[in-house]
């Protein structure tokens, strides 16, 4: 008979499950992948991940905030190291936008955003999406504290709409090809002026 888990190493067996597929779900969207997928990708048994989650919905909830969390750490580390100095964040605003832009977590949730919802209304009670939707919020209001921006001219809610049209933008077919960049560093320029012509 095999020896019992300690908490230790179940709590490990979770994290990797997590970790793995998180991978698998950041590139393939939450409908398109299964439990085998994610075991798979962990090396584990179906059993095991019964083990830690009652179902795919509810696995996928618990990744949805592993994403989240993983979405504001590095928004936080791009500030605080290469954009700690106000003067050359002004300086470098396109460049600042750009990157935040390409934090792959935030594609994610801007790429898959329906599956989300969809997920969400499926699992948790109306009140608690509506929380959700605040967290993201909050997200993108923690960012421009960290940057100095005055939340009260520069909405947060704003910043999110801009930052999906920008990725609708460069994900449509309809876009003439040729003047897609120009056209999203006119966007990115226009995101940098509504929000540093609200920063300290």
């Amino acid at each position: 008979m095999p020896r019992a888990l300690t908490e230790q190493e179940k709590c490990r067996q979770c994290q990797i499950l997590l970790e793995k597929g998180k991978v698998v779900v950041m590139a393939n969207g939450c409908k398109k992948v299964s439990i085998d997928d994610v075991t798979k990708a962990a090396g584990m048994a179906k059993g095991t991940f019964y083990h830690h989650f009652d179902s795919k919905e509810k696995y996928l909830l618990e990744l949805v905030k592993v994403i989240h969390n993983q979405l504001f750490a590095d928004a936080e580390k791009l500030i605080t190291s290469e954009f700690a100095e106000k003067e050359y964040l002004k300086a470098n605003a396109r460049l600042f936008i750009q990157k935040l832009f390409n934090i792959p977590e935030l594609s994610f949730f801007i790429k898959y955003e329906r599956d989300i919802v969809e997920l969400l209304y499926t699992l948790m009670p109306e009140e608690e999406i509506s929380l959700f939707k605040e967290m993201e919020e909050g997200m993108f209001e923690s960012v421009l504290e960290l940057i100095g921006a005055d939340t009260e001219k520069v909405k947060p809610g704003i910043v999110h709409n801009f930052i999906h049209t920008m990725y609708l933008i460069k994900s449509s077919d309809l876009m003439m090809a040729e003047y897609l960049s120009e056209t999203m560093d006119l966007i990115t320029d226009s995101l940098a002026a509504y929000i540093f012509g609200g920063a300290e």
